[in-house]
């Protein structure tokens, strides 16, 4: 009785998702357009999902069995399979396969690549990786396996539209133009768009070039980062604001691909601001086109570092001056506040103090997703600097002042604040889990992406968010939410609801 007690009254993570689905990134077909709040994406009920990833316009899940789904938008190659009509075009999930180890990553030749004569097996004859995190980008999706490889699908983008890939390691013998069909273009298109390092890359690729095994990674809008088993940090990916942290050179369209390889695509170490001090890395976030990074330094204390565009102040050092380099964000240092945790958004950051009680955000605020605003912020609001918000708080404050930001840090009751599990930007919103299972939004109105509800209002202050879901029976009832991620316009969340038949 005990063992079928566990076997069908177990509890699992199921995926709910929310917000614009136009694309098919909600995971429920094409004819589902929108969820205005939480909704479960029936095809993976019950196969316990440990980790999921909203990307600009599509969503890759992680099985607590190592196995990834995808499903979305799949014209850039971000879904890692060929969407074909009995998957709705991608609108539904389905797995992504082909994570096939290359000899030349920095794990070399491992035992399981070698058959019983000590000859290396064949590229596709070798044993696929399991993947133990993913990440998603605007198109570009990454995944991080239990041997410390990288794999890569999808494509990054330039400023002009171009997408850039890189190129497959030597062992690789699939044909890398990918589901493109190469004998039937149109006739003003040119074949070389469709080669590495242009084009799309339509199935998992191992990013050979690291220079060590990974263990931590993140996706920005055409950028990536890797933090790597001796807590140094690299960057890749189309980067032209400082995103990358470090020096790269003009890119146009008479870029020649060999600098396109050399000083973009390849994964090369960042630059920090701080000159002949060892910084050890314990947390990197790519927000739209900026880097943040926690970093412990010589003197053992950890401290905030940001880099690339900063047009909304969304790097925290009280302007709008780019940086090329991870540089200290003093607010914190003067403050003596000690950060763990970072989250870049589109135009916005967030950060969380090792208490979990604090939250700081900074960057572009007009549409609340800075959490601090009372009224609705006008066009283009911003603060350059990052400002204490509150989960819970009442306002005693009679007059606002003119941003509409009546945040004062004396009506702050820290003992009525939740502890941070964990919280994820989208493009324009902000999701947050404590550690009590409760989950709250805010940000964006438009597009549901907050979950709150038919409103199109931008939800400026962080509201709880609700998630109850309908049972077979059409009854509803309270799901506990384990992991949340912000995407474009669309959030997902895992949501433990048990085998009670939700739908």
């Amino acid at each position: 009785a005990d063992r079928l007690d566990r076997l069908f009254n177990r509890t699992y993570g199921d995926i709910a998702a929310f917000g614009d689905g136009d694309c098919g990134q909600l995971g429920c077909g094409m004819s589902v357009t929108e969820a205005r709040r939480p909704k479960v994406v029936a095809n993976l009920r019950g196969m316990s999902i440990e980790m999921v990833a909203s990307g600009g316009l599509h969503t890759v899940a992680l099985t607590e069995s190592g196995a990834v789904h995808s499903w979305g938008c799949p014209d850039e190659g971000s879904l890692g399979w060929q969407a074909t009509e009995d998957k709705d075009d991608g609108a539904l999930p389905s797995q992504v396969t082909g994570f096939y180890p290359s000899i030349h990553g920095p794990n070399g030749t491992t035992d399981d690549l070698v058959d019983s004569n000590g000859q290396v097996l064949p590229f596709t004859q070798r044993p696929e990786a399991v993947i133990t995190s993913v990440a998603a980008g605007e198109t570009q999706s990454l995944a991080l396996s239990t041997m410390g490889d990288v794999y890569m699908w999808g494509n990054l983008k330039d400023s002009e539209g171009r997408g850039f890939r890189n190129m497959p390691p030597k062992d690789d013998t699939r044909i890398p133009t990918g589901y493109k069909d190469m004998n039937n273009l149109e006739e003003d298109d040119n074949p070389k768009y469709y080669y590495p390092p242009r084009g799309n890359q339509d199935w998992p690729m191992h990013i050979v070039e690291l220079p060590k095994k990974a263990k931590a990674i993140s996706a920005g809008g055409s950028y990536c980062a890797a933090l790597l088993a001796d807590d140094t940090l690299v960057t890749w990916g189309i980067g032209t604001c400082g995103e990358l942290a470090r020096p790269v050179p003009e890119l146009n369209k008479k870029t020649s691909n060999d600098v396109v390889l050399e000083d973009f695509l390849k994964p090369k170490p960042v630059i920090w601001d701080v000159p002949n001090v060892k910084c050890t890395v314990v947390a990197v976030s790519c927000g739209g086109m900026h880097l943040l990074a926690v970093a412990r330094e010589d003197d053992g204390e950890l401290h905030v570092y940001s880099s690339g565009l900063n047009n909304y102040g969304q790097l925290g050092h009280g302007d709008t001056k780019n940086r090329e380099e991870l540089t200290k964000v003093q607010f914190f240092e003067e403050q003596g506040i000690d950060i763990t945790t970072v989250e870049g958004g589109y135009q916005f950051s967030c950060f969380v103090d090792k208490s979990g009680k604090e939250l700081y955000t900074c960057g572009r605020g007009d549409y609340g997703q800075l959490g601090l605003s009372l009224e609705q912020p006008d066009p283009g609001a911003l603060e350059s600097l990052p400002c204490r918000v509150p989960l819970v708080y009442e306002s005693k404050c009679a007059v606002k002042d003119p941003k509409g930001n009546c945040i004062k840090l004396e009506d702050i009751v820290d003992e009525d604040q939740p502890e941070i599990k964990q919280i994820s930007a989208g493009s324009t919103h902000v999701l947050v889990l404590t550690k009590g299972g409760d989950a709250y939004s805010w940000g964006f109105g438009t597009s549901g992406a907050c979950g709150q509800g038919k409103s199109d209002d931008d939800v400026l202050r962080p509201e709880k968010l609700e998630a109850s879901l309908k049972n077979a029976k059409g009854a509803s009832k309270k799901c506990e939410m384990q992991y949340v991620s912000g995407g474009g316009q669309h959030s997902t969340a895992i949501v433990k609801t048990g085998s009670m038949g939700f739908a």
